[in-house]
């Protein structure tokens, strides 16, 4: 009997010890204070506007104090004005403020919409601030008038920590100096800047990997031999560029864009490894084509676009996986055989396209805008799609005047009609879902049909998120931009039934009318 009272205590004891720590109460965790200042600064990284990130910094007590050591600087004139104009005054008292704050910079951004000479003056100084505290990303953003492009300090050319330099406005002293040994990206857009500056730039920065040129002005000839360890290319529309000459082991990706009536030769020689080719030149026609493409045995992904002297295109390749035909006017016959191709695009007044492999295709875009032979282009369509219907569970999304509709049986397809089709040929249940959303944030259409069994998984989605959305959605809450649910005035929903709509299936049309709020 002693043996058992003692256990009956015990066990009051224990259920006594347990109530008494219920009703304790429990210190909240800090577990953002506790993140490594490394992973800090790169979330506060992905913040596009300083003042967001001071924002966040009540988050937590530690976050207050490490937002004044963030490394990433990022100033925009125009998030200082008002309706009133600029505040010159705040924004140069805020970057030089930021500024002698710092002993180190990771990556130093400023953009001025309205430049004047004294923003101009503290812009140098600003540069050469940054360069001293060892900035290893600089980025300057000058909105100006082709005459009034900013002369970028020789500070700013300068530099061994230095790996990323994007200019945008700028224009060079031919003089200069430049001692960048380890830079690996460089970017100049919208800039006045000649082959001698180009050439600088090549001989005094070995490393680099990603070059960029867009809408430069008087580069005349480029030369492009000794940077062994380019891998991306980047030529967009450079008024007054007469030839380019490029030999490169390592370049990986390569796009030019030409510009009509401009004419430029461009060689490319010793590039076996590239990948991912990109041309918008109107001087393109068969046989240079054929020139080219046969010295790139493991190209990976093709962009033909405006490549309007191009009238027949033979692709025989067994790695091509993504191939975009866009808007090349002229063209009327093309065959591909490309036995791994994943991704298709083609953007034009007819129908030329005669592709030997369809399996492998997990994705396919159309866009059919034409003015005459209507009825033979959309009869060789309906021809081309139905080659899709015995090789997998092909979705397609019909886009034309402002209504979309979706198919999810292909064989039911009869006709086709209007001058402009986009028509989006999707596998992926998960890639319709966000094609569908991505199309309704974008065009806001009137209408959006769905053809389908009433069992459709698609057909729940759909009614979950229109005909359920709350009056004031919530998704949102965080966010400036709304997402299209944010902008629905009213929206009704009709259903017809198999006779209805014509077909031998058990398909039904779901029709969503929206009215969209002004």
């Amino acid at each position: 009997m002693r043996e058992l009272s003692s256990v009956i205590k015990s066990r009051k004891k224990q259920k006594m010890e347990k109530v008494e720590k219920v009703d304790e109460v429990v210190e909240p965790i800090d577990r953002i204070s506790d993140l490594p200042e490394p992973i800090i600064h790169s979330i506060l990284s992905f913040l596009r506007c300083p003042r967001d990130v001071a924002r966040v910094s009540v988050w937590s007590k530690k976050w207050r104090s490490i937002w004044t050591s963030f490394f990433i600087l990022d100033f925009d004139q125009k998030n200082f004005g008002d309706s009133g104009g600029y505040h010159d005054k705040k924004f140069i008292n805020a970057v030089a403020t930021r500024l002698e704050a710092m002993d180190c910079i990771q990556k130093f951004k400023i953009s001025l919409c309205q430049p004047n000479l004294k923003l101009r003056t503290h812009m140098n100084r600003w540069i050469g601030a940054a360069i001293k505290k060892h900035v290893q990303e600089l980025e300057i953003h000058v909105e100006a008038k082709s005459r009034n492009h900013y002369m970028l300090p020789d500070a700013g050319l300068s530099s061994r920590k230095l790996t990323s330099l994007r200019l945008y406005g700028c224009k060079f002293n031919n003089r200069m100096e430049i001692d960048l040994c380890n830079l690996k990206e460089l970017s100049i857009k919208c800039s006045q800047v000649n082959a001698d500056v180009i050439h600088s730039f090549i001989q005094s920065c070995p490393l680099i990997e990603d070059l960029r040129l867009v809408h430069c002005k008087k580069i005349g000839h480029l030369n492009i031999s000794t940077l062994h360890k380019l891998r991306c290319l980047q030529l967009y529309e450079c008024h007054g560029l007469v030839s380019v000459n490029i030999e490169s082991l390592s370049l990986v990706s390569f796009i030019y864009c030409g510009k009509d009536p401009w004419e430029c030769k461009v060689k490319v020689t010793g590039c076996d490894n590239l990948k991912d080719l990109t041309l918008k030149d109107p001087d393109l026609d068969e046989e240079l084509f054929q020139e080219l493409f046969v010295k790139y045995p493991n190209l990976e992904k093709l962009v033909l676009r405006e490549c309007n002297r191009l009238k027949r295109l033979t692709i025989l390749n067994s790695k091509l996986k993504e191939l975009s035909v866009i808007r090349c006017r002229n063209l009327v016959e093309a065959n591909i055989d490309a036995p791994n191709l994943s991704v298709l695009e083609y953007s034009g007044g007819r129908m030329p396209l005669s592709l030997t492999h369809i399996a492998g295709l997990h994705e396919a875009k159309l866009h059919i805008c034409y003015r005459k032979n209507g009825a033979v282009i959309l009869h060789e369509l309906l021809d081309l799609l139905r080659r899709f219907e015995n090789n997998g569970d092909w979705k397609l999304v019909v886009t034309s005047n402002k209504n979309i509709t979706i198919h999810e049986e292909l064989q039911e397809i009869q006709h086709l009609s209007s001058n402009e089709l986009r028509i989006e040929l999707i596998k992926s249940p998960m890639k319709v879902k966000g094609y569908v959303d991505n199309l309704l944030r974008m065009s806001k259409p009137k209408t959006l049909s769905l053809v389908s069994s009433s069992s459709s998984e698609l057909l729940k989605f759909l009614k979950d998120k229109i005909m359920s959305r709350e009056n004031n959605p919530k998704c949102c809450t965080y966010y400036s931009r709304k997402c299209w649910l944010h902008s629905i005035k009213d929206v009704t929903m009709a259903v017809f039934g198999r006779a209805e709509i014509g077909t031998s299936q058990s398909l039904e049309q779901t029709i969503f009318k929206f009215d969209w709020q002004s």
